[in-house]
């Protein structure tokens, strides 16, 4: 069974063409996103702490993956990122139809030498709930290496996100999404991927992000992870995108029915007195 090339766009592509690909392949490919140089700030500020990672515990996770956390808080050269222009139009694409929408995990992952194929997947699945209607995820992997086949780079089946719930992918059907460093791969929680097969003698490292409708629960608990005081230094559209916002009309409250980010004003305040 053949399957359709994975669809790739320049760095300055429209918001038009990046929809497009994504409604009808679920997937697409930005080259040259971001310099080489900013994948190589984001190694160097996760490194001490990948050194301190334990490799994953099940064959899903994979014993030649290593997963490091809390990038948000480790690595400034991410948040410099975190709302590139091409994730903020492949969300508002998909995830539009949401009263919001806000980034839900970051992860920093080393695929090892000898690692195998990961089984393909929907992240969707993540939330146990069989029959999601429509799209609620928008994710993505940067490459903080280059991506090849050999390498282990991330594997992709294009269109997939048009499946039945019930389908199954056959062995044949996924691609490696090859890319250089600094690319990033966009796909739709509903398109079935999965880590490939590290045949090189390199490690192959990607950051791994997560978008989703305001109404849902992040992956990660980010506004946990980055409380007011330590977030109170950094952007307001950021703070808002990792939570700090009303997630529909009556969603989000903090308190007497107040929005979040008054914890972000009163920390301001108190580092001022």
């Amino acid at each position: 069974m053949s399957t359709p090339s994975i669809p790739r766009l320049p760095a300055d592509h429209s918001e038009t063409e990046v929809a497009a690909a994504l409604d009808e392949w679920g997937c697409c490919v930005i080259e040259g996103a971001a310099a080489a140089v900013v994948m190589d700030e984001i190694a160097a500020e996760l490194a001490p702490y990948a050194r301190q990672s334990e490799p994953g515990d099940s064959d899903f996770a994979g014993a030649g993956t290593r997963r490091t956390g809390l990038v948000l808080n480790r690595s400034p050269a991410y948040r410099r990122i975190a709302m590139h222009p091409s994730v903020l139009a492949a969300g508002n694409h998909v995830l539009g139809g949401a009263p919001s929408w806000n980034l839900s995990s970051v992860g920093f992952f080393e695929l090892f030498p000898g690692e195998p194929k990961q089984l393909l997947h929907r992240d969707i699945w993540k939330y146990g709930v069989e029959g999601i209607p429509g799209e609620v995820d928008l994710n993505g992997i940067w490459a903080v290496t280059d991506f090849s086949a050999e390498n282990g780079g991330t594997h992709v089946i294009p269109g997939s996100h048009l499946w039945d719930d019930g389908r199954r992918p056959a062995p044949d059907e996924s691609l490696p999404a090859e890319m250089q460093k600094g690319s990033l791969l966009l796909y739709t929680g509903r398109t079935f991927h999965g880590g490939g097969s590290n045949v090189s003698e390199r490690v192959r490292i990607g950051l791994s992000v997560q978008h989703s409708a305001g109404w849902l629960v992040q992956t990660e608990m980010l506004m946990v992870e980055c409380p007011p005081a330590e977030v109170a230094d950094w952007p307001d559209d950021l703070i808002r995108f990792i939570g700090y916002q009303w997630r529909g009309p009556a969603v989000g409250k903090y308190g007497d029915h107040e929005d979040p980010f008054v914890l972000v004003e009163q920390a301001r305040a108190a580092r001022s007195r």
